[in-house]
């Protein structure tokens, strides 16, 4: 009964070490298939934000990297809004969106990004979220 139990609470790991994870910006290490690293970043210095996205693909396996970039802020209900958004897209196995928004007024922003990393037609999506940054 006791390698039973065992054998199930094995079996139960496993399958959630298994699972695919979305990054953010406390430390996960996810599994990719496609790439090899996905950073979003997000800074406020007076009332502008620098948005910087970075991937890097698989060597000899990533063909092209769309990034897609919003800068979020959180309403009062605390979900979040659109404040602009971005796109760059690099035939290549390295790619880095950098944008800034001006005249942002105070409240609690981040940084949304979604990377599409191919190889050929064949894609994996990721996303990624800047730590919060708060302006006053």
């Amino acid at each position: 009964m006791l390698k039973k139990i065992i054998a199930m609470l094995m079996a139960a790991v496993m399958s959630v070490a298994c699972l695919g994870t979305v990054a953010f910006a406390d430390g996960v290490m996810p599994r990719y298939v496609y790439a090899t690293n996905c950073e979003s970043n997000l800074s406020i210095s007076d009332s502008t934000a620098t948005c910087t996205s970075k991937a890097t693909g698989k060597v000899g396996q990533t063909t092209k990297i769309v990034i897609e970039q919003t800068l979020q802020k959180q309403t009062t209900s605390g979900s979040w809004s659109s404040v602009a958004s971005w796109s760059k897209t690099a035939a290549s196995r390295t790619c880095t969106a950098t944008n800034t928004k001006s005249s942002l007024s105070s409240g609690t922003y981040r940084l949304k990004s979604v990377f599409y990393v191919y190889e050929g037609v064949n894609y994996e999506q990721i996303t990624v979220y800047s730590s919060i940054v708060t302006k006053s």
